[in-house]
This record gives structure tokens, C-alpha cells and sequence, in this order.
């Protein structure tokens, strides 16, 4: 009883912080960047919907297409958003190839990942102690789930010929995610105005990609970082990368 009464206060000091914290700095960056409406977001690892509740604030008028593998995540958004004809809900992973994957589900539901932790890692094992637990009892669950490339699933369900921001948050699966963006002969990833990644600077996940190895690839197909926004814990920043071709 004790660990979940603190699971939950952990979930709610987080999710105050986030919203009150890190989404105002992320809120003032867009009203400072932005020329045009935003209309079309797609939202990788929409959670608990705090992504899409984000850019609400600034168009309710937003078509958002949210993408959520974690099974009991995707039947509660399905229920929070039945009546928004504006918010497509997809249950399947994101990466560099089509098949299925190994998706590791954290007691923190926030934190679940396909990347593998490091059990050796300073700040994974932090982490444990603050919710109280064992650091190998974060993972509650593992299950096969069938990911898609990031540009198959734009080609095959989005129709609309400017994507104004994409987001992923894969807790350190971003790269691979950005892999399946780039990896399309039609140059499908020259519809999206804005990447807006989460990027971790510890060394929670056994295949760490370095920040410089994202943004150069991010660099060669014609996006520079134009932002960074801290999140309000952790060593955790938003890095918003502009199409400039």
C-alpha cells in the first residue's frame, strides 16, 4: 500500500510540475516561433494526453493524430477523447522498421519504453529509490507490439499536406523513430514544419544516442534546432528542431 500511495504522489508531483512549469516555458516558445495556426500535430507517445490538452490551449481546432502501444493508456485516452471528432488514436509502437517489438511498461507509466534500462545506471537507480522500489521492479511488463516506420504511418493515415509539429516522446527510442521518418524515398518528412523531441542527458537506457548523432541527423535532412525548453525535473530538455528547406 505504501509504495503505491507513493507512486501516486510521485505521478502527481511530476504531473504539477510539468503542467505549471515546463508547459509555460514550451507555451511561451510557441507564441514567440510561430507565424501561422497550428492545425495538424502528431503526437508519438501521447500518455496521458498531456500533449494534446498543450496544443488545445493554443488552437482547439487542431487535428491531432496520437499514437499510444501501452494498452490500458490507449482504452483511457479512447474513453477521454470519444467525443473530439479532432483527436485519431492509433494503438501501435513507432521505430525504424515494421514487425513488433519488445515494449517494456514502467510503473511510472510515463517512463515505458522499447529501450532496454541500465541496471548500472546512477540515475535508474535514483530513480527507484524515489518511487521505492528495487531498480529491477520498475518494469511491471513486457509484451510484443507492433511498430510501424514513422513515415509509413504518415503516408498510409494523413492526408493533409503540412504536419505543424510532429512530438515524440519514446523515452529514448527517439532515434529509431526518427530512423523510420527518414528512411522514404518520397521525402515525406518535408511535410512537417517543427520536430519537437524529449532528450534525456543520463544514462538511464542501455543504447544511449547521443545528442550530437540525433541532431545530426536531424541537420541532414533539413531541420535546425531554433529551441530548447527544460522540463521542470530530471535532466530532461524539449529540443524543437524548424524545417528550413
Amino acid at each position: 500500500m505504501l509504495s503505491k500511495l507513493r507512486l501516486k504522489a510521485v505521478e502527481m508531483a511530476v504531473g504539477i510540475n510539468e503542467k505549471y512549469v515546463f508547459e509555460n516555458r514550451l507555451r511561451k516558445f510557441y507564441k514567440r516561433e510561430l507565424v501561422d495556426d497550428l492545425n495538424v500535430v502528431i503526437d508519438v507517445g501521447v500518455n496521458h494526453g498531456q500533449t494534446i490538452d498543450f496544443f488545445t490551449t493554443i488552437n482547439r481546432n487542431i487535428s491531432f493524430y496520437g499514437i499510444e502501444p501501452n494498452p490500458s493508456l490507449f482504452t483511457e485516452l479512447s474513453l477521454k477523447y470519444q467525443s473530439n471528432s479532432l483527436v485519431n488514436l492509433f494503438q501501435i509502437g513507432i521505430s525504424n522498421e515494421n514487425g513488433t517489438k519488445k515494449f517494456y511498461e514502467n510503473i511510472l507509466d510515463a517512463t515505458s519504453t522499447f529501450e532496454k534500462l541500465n541496471t548500472e545506471s546512477d540515475y535508474l537507480m535514483k530513480k527507484a529509490r524515489i518511487l521505492g522500489v528495487e531498480k529491477n521492479d520498475l518494469i511491471r511488463n513486457q509484451y510484443d507490439v507492433r511498430v510501424v516506420k514513422l513515415s509509413d504511418f504518415i503516408f498510409e493515415n494523413i492526408n493533409e499536406k503540412k504536419i505543424d509539429v510532429l512530438k515524440i516522446d519514446t523515452e529514448g527510442h527517439e532515434y529509431s523513430c526518427l530512423l523510420g521518418l527518414f528512411d522514404n524515398e518520397d521525402s515525406i518528412h518535408e511535410r512537417i514544419k517543427y520536430i519537437q523531441i524529449e532528450n534525456h542527458n543520463d544514462d538511464m537506457y542501455v543504447n544511449k544516442i547521443p545528442t550530437a548523432q540525433i541532431e545530426s541527423l536531424l541537420n541532414e535532412n533539413g531541420f535546425q534546432i531554433c529551441g530548447k525548453v527544460k522540463h521542470g525535473f530530471g535532466d530532461i530538455d524539449e529540443l524543437i528542431f524548424k524545417n528550413i528547406i
